[in-house]
């Protein structure tokens, strides 16, 4: 499942919710509805209702409780409209989306096409967008774009483990790291996927890296099984051995723990905003 196909099940879930949640507010409200005139120079509410044909008007001026029964009827009423077709509009796009795959799509070219390297089919300057930044944070990032174009050396190690392809061919690891990395295209944000970095002779290959407003690189890691012993006993022991190189989780590393391995698009979108672009 893409996080495309995950957060749009989450959000049809949501609808489905509130569409019975609203419904059952209806159907436990009074019958009638409010309406309000005025009666020397005073505010009067009504209850304008329907029986056998005939229509009555009760005051409910001082009954708070019905009133307010009625204004959640009524919302609900208009919000179930609108609830209802979004649902609908959801459940149309479920039924048409086919889902991208740039893998499936490199997979589907003849054999001339295959013979090329990868990094052929994705123009990174063409598809770049800024995701409504100001001038300012465009100039910084401007700034960093001869950097991100710099070769690297990107750690390898287990290279059956890259089986998710972001839209413009970069291997990454997990569903998760596919997300940061969609999300950091969107805000033109240059990285370095797992570069290779030596520090008194360790090698360490932090999942992203940056370079900062002052020119030195800045890391963000993923730890995406913290519920697994094995996993978070060795990711912590990595973190150690960061430290002991001068990677301070807060100030140069940045590190998002989870579990289970799927983040959702606003927790990216916070990390971006309040953690990398400062720093850029």
């Amino acid at each position: 499942m893409t996080i495309f196909e995950k957060e749009l099940n989450t959000l049809l879930k949501h609808y489905n919710h509130l569409i019975d949640l609203y419904s059952k507010v209806i159907q436990n409200s009074p019958d009638g509805r409010l309406i309000h005139q005025m009666n020397h120079n005073q505010d009067q509410f009504l209850l304008l209702s329907s029986k056998n044909g005939v229509r009555t008007r009760t005051s409910i001026t001082n009954d708070e409780e019905k009133k307010r029964l009625l204004a959640q009827k009524e919302f609900a009423s208009k919000a179930l409209a609108v609830v209802k077709s979004n649902a609908d509009a959801l459940k149309e796009l479920a039924e048409k989306y086919v889902r991208f795959d740039p893998e499936k799509i490199l997979q589907s070219m003849n054999k001339a096409y295959s013979m090329l390297p990868e990094d052929y089919f994705f123009d990174q300057d063409k598809w770049k967008v800024t995701a409504g930044l100001d001038d300012d944070l465009l100039t910084k990032i401007r700034r960093h774009e001869e950097w991100g174009k710099k070769s690297y050396k990107e750690y390898w190690g287990y290279p059956q483990n890259k089986t998710k392809t972001t839209s413009r061919g970069k291997k990454v690891r997990s569903i998760s790291e596919l997300l940061i990395a969609e999300k950091l295209y969107e805000y033109s944000i240059p990285f370095h996927y797992e570069e290779l970095l030596e520090i008194d002779g360790r090698l360490f290959a932090p999942d992203f890296t940056f370079e900062g407003a002052d020119y030195e690189c800045f890391y963000l890691d993923y730890f995406g099984m913290m519920e697994n012993e094995r996993y978070a006993r060795r990711n912590i022991q990595k973190l150690s051995a960061y430290y002991d190189a001068g990677l301070i989780p807060g100030d140069n590393l940045l590190v998002v723990f989870d579990c289970n391995g799927v983040m959702n698009a606003g927790t990216v979108k916070a990390i971006i905003e309040n953690e990398i672009i400062p720093r850029l």
